[in-house]
């Protein structure tokens, strides 16, 4: 039987190699890699256990949630990267988060009142420990953090709580993905004027700060942790700025479902957006905009078959795509289709898919469909 679904193929020495570039770059640093959206879309199972294999013990995730969904099966530290809002103790959540094997799971902590009620709510789940959480600071991205002149305060608050262990504070760059932007500069002088007298008067805390780009583009910034995301799966911060030797880790197949032979002026697809100037070989892809495949896409992008570019035509469907076989001498039924290439120069890399789309690498590889087979291959 042909499958009715494509496949995701991640590439263990092309992870390795990614990590290895971003490892060269950043110092004694020690990488915190980015898992949150299932992995950027690759499957966040396979990739944690990749990461381990290569010495990674630190990843992050954006929600609680998403980090009691990887408790169970996930052998990293994981920070919580949205901050706790808590408004009143809730003894319930942490025993909840402890039965789901969440020990391992950092909270970020951006106010006093949510130190005050995580220090309560320890107490009454009568849990005897000291929960490691981290302070994220606002140094110029406007988004989340407590602001710069309040870090000092709120460190000495949550030093003097009880149950509360101060292990790591950030931060976040607005203008990482652009080489020697005035802001990066900046953000760091004010991140390390919040940061640097916790650190001298408690050496164990940890500092991190940078993204992918401006881990790559910074460098050694005298941070103990570099947060790593889109570059470990080998896509650019930025295409205006790439960096060079990032290779994508992904690659998404599927076999050539039937192939249709129709003459001239046949219209293909949905609302025949093409139609045929010549006697055509017209295959059928199942691979469509439900699994991530975007509709905008439709009669602007190549496949690969037999190692040939061909065209992808007609409308993207919610499950399959056509790809114009005709120069393709001997395609078949079950054949298999590249249908995003881990290629960076191939037209339909993710990256230069998602510059055709008018959108960034990150949308399109979170979009990759739950139907997908992921699987790990060298």
């Amino acid at each position: 039987m042909i499958p009715q679904h494509g496949s995701v193929e991640i590439s263990r020495s092309r992870l390795a190699h990614n990590l290895r570039l971003v490892r060269s770059r950043v110092g004694n640093a020690a990488v915190c890699a980015t898992i949150k959206a299932n992995a950027y879309g690759h499957g966040v199972d396979l990739v944690a256990d990749l990461l381990r294999a290569q010495g990674v013990q630190w990843a992050c995730v954006y929600s609680l949630q998403e980090a009691l969904d990887l408790a169970r099966f996930c052998p990293l530290k994981l920070l919580v990267l949205s901050p706790l809002v808590l408004r009143q103790p809730s003894p319930q959540l942490l025993r909840q988060i402890l039965e789901w094997g969440g020990a391992e799971t950092r909270f970020t902590i951006t106010d006093a009142r949510t130190a005050r009620c995580l220090s309560d709510s320890l107490a009454a789940a009568d849990k005897p420990r000291h929960w490691p959480v981290h302070v994220q600071v606002d140094a110029g991205l406007t988004r989340m953090g407590a602001q710069p002149g309040e870090v000092a305060e709120l460190v000495k608050l949550i030093n003097g709580l009880p149950g509360l262990r101060l292990e790591g504070l950030f931060a976040h760059l607005s203008h990482g993905d652009v080489p020697g932007h005035e802001t990066v500069e900046r953000q760091l002088a004010v991140f390390h004027g919040a940061a640097d007298p916790v650190k001298r008067a408690q050496p164990d805390v940890l500092l991190h700060l940078q993204n992918s780009g401006g881990a790559l583009h910074v460098g050694d910034a005298g941070l103990d942790l570099v947060r790593i995301g889109i570059a470990l799966y080998g896509l650019q911060p930025s295409t205006l700025e790439p960096i060079a030797g990032l290779r994508p880790i992904a690659r998404v197949t599927a076999p050539v479902l039937a192939i249709h032979e129709r003459p001239a002026g046949t219209g293909v697809g949905y609302g025949h957006t093409f139609v045929t100037t010549r006697a055509s070989r017209m295959g059928v892809v199942p691979m469509g905009y439900a699994d991530g495949y975007p509709r905008v896409l439709s009669n602007r992008c190549v496949a690969q078959v037999r190692g040939r570019d061909v065209p992808v035509v007609g409308r993207v469907s919610m499950d399959q795509i056509i790809v114009d076989l005709t120069d393709v001498q001997g395609a078949a039924a079950g054949d298999e289709v590249t249908v995003i290439s881990w290629d960076a120069d191939k037209e339909n890399c993710l990256d230069r898919m998602a510059d055709i789309a008018g959108t960034i690498g990150y949308e399109l590889a979170t979009h990759l469909g739950g139907r997908l087979k992921r699987m790990v291959v060298e």
